[in-house]
């Protein structure tokens, strides 16, 4: 039993080490950017990895999310139309703490990096104000949304527009067998969206992954979407930067009808000290910035690969950039920017009509940027450039 334990091991070590990783970096220059290859031969997603350069020695951890998939965060700097190897070996799981950290609360999830706070998503209903419709409560969201120094990006329940909630994804005018349905604004009392249940909690040495499940429920004919976001959180705490992959799935036998409007989508709600609604605690407006230069309502339905969304909280500034990518339908996708209220939102169905049929999936994938202070154009550049033209690795 001994000999083939010690024979077990060899070869497992034998095939993690025959995979060898070529990083290039392109026309770009590449640095502390997460990583992404699909191995050639599967290997156990509970065990411990590292990477480690072929001819510096240079090492960083890596971590499999699924026994076909190594993510690592690239260690070192690579200038454009270099190339660089790494060696997977196998190493003993850390028992320290990971740097990302998912703690389950009754009320949700609550993301931490390196001790401090990202983001909670609500699993249970959040109830509205007191003096508010009860019909307003809601669960999968995303609030708040934390700076890294701490300030709290966004807002549920605001004044003005009680059925928004930090980050969250809802569809408004749409047609279902033949009848209006809108998820979005609770007070039609057509539709909703819901949490459902929580599919998977990974963390890991490079990133903490959450996946969800949610419900589009039309009150006249039942759950009509079946909606799973996918959410890793990597570990840098100067700045925040997270994924959120989105797949809808019409699990119904009638096709669910997008019609054109004016937003609908993956939105935004902004702080309440950027809200002129709300006088308690309104201090000043946001600001918006497009990746096509386009500011504040000037940006509304135009197009753009990313918008970076900023302003004074308490004292300082602070903001959010969300990167479209472009497997999304209708990439760049058109934007509502609202005029007046600290809100905005990926709205495909601005260019036109479009369906998720029986059976049929719309999938949307964007990563999010969280920062203290102002952020020039350059670092917003290159974000975007390892999110939309990654670091190609390939298995040598």
């Amino acid at each position: 039993m001994k000999v083939f334990s010690l024979l077990l091991i060899v070869f497992f070590t034998i095939t993690v080490s025959a995979q060898t990783i070529e990083v290039a970096a392109g026309a770009y220059e590449r640095y502390n950017t997460p990583v992404t290859v699909r191995l050639k031969k599967p290997l156990p997603a509970n065990s411990g990895y590292q990477i480690i350069n072929t001819t510096t020695g240079i090492t960083a951890p890596a971590q499999l999310p699924d026994s076909h998939t190594l993510v690592f965060i690239l260690p070192e700097k690579v200038l454009p139309g270099n190339k660089v190897r790494y060696r997977l070996q196998p190493v003993a799981p850390e028992p320290a703490t990971y740097p990302v950290r998912v703690e389950q609360e009754p009320a949700g999830l609550m993301v931490l990096v390196k001790g401090q706070p990202l983001l909670f998503y609500h699993t249970l209903e959040a109830m509205p104000p007191s003096d508010s419709p009860a019909y307003y409560r809601r669960s999968g969201f995303i609030h708040p949304l934390f700076s890294p120094k701490g300030k709290i990006l966004t807002d549920d329940f605001p004044a003005g527009h009680t059925h928004q909630h930090g980050l969250f994804h809802a569809w408004v005018n749409t047609t279902f067998k033949k009848h209006f349905v809108d998820f979005w604004n609770q007070h039609n009392k057509t539709g909703n969206v819901e949490h459902a249940e929580v599919l998977r909690v990974t963390e890991g040495p490079v990133m903490a992954e959450v996946q969800v499940l949610l419900r589009y429920v039309s009150f006249q004919h039942g759950e009509v979407l079946r909606e799973q976001w996918t959410m890793r959180f990597y570990p840098f705490n100067q700045y925040y930067l997270f994924d959120c992959y989105l797949e809808q799935r019409n699990i119904t036998s009638d096709t669910l009808h997008l019609n054109k409007y004016h937003y609908g989508g993956m939105a935004l709600r902004g702080s309440r000290q950027w809200n002129p609604a709300d006088s308690l605690h309104y201090t000043t407006n946001w600001h918006v910035l497009t990746s096509e230069g386009l500011r504040d309502a000037e940006a509304n339905h135009t197009r753009a690969r990313w918008v970076d969304a900023y302003g004074i909280i308490d004292g300082a500034v602070a903001g959010v950039t969300v990167y479209d990518h472009p497997s999304n339908f209708r990439y760049p996708q058109p934007v509502r920017v609202h005029p007046t209220m600290p809100y905005w939102v990926y709205a495909p169905m601005v260019a036109g009509a479009f369906t998720i049929n029986p059976g049929g999936t719309y999938r949307a994938q964007y990563r999010y940027f969280v920062h203290d202070g102002t952020t020039d154009k350059r670092t917003l550049e290159a974000v975007a450039t390892d999110w939309t033209k990654p670091a190609v690795a390939i298995i040598k």
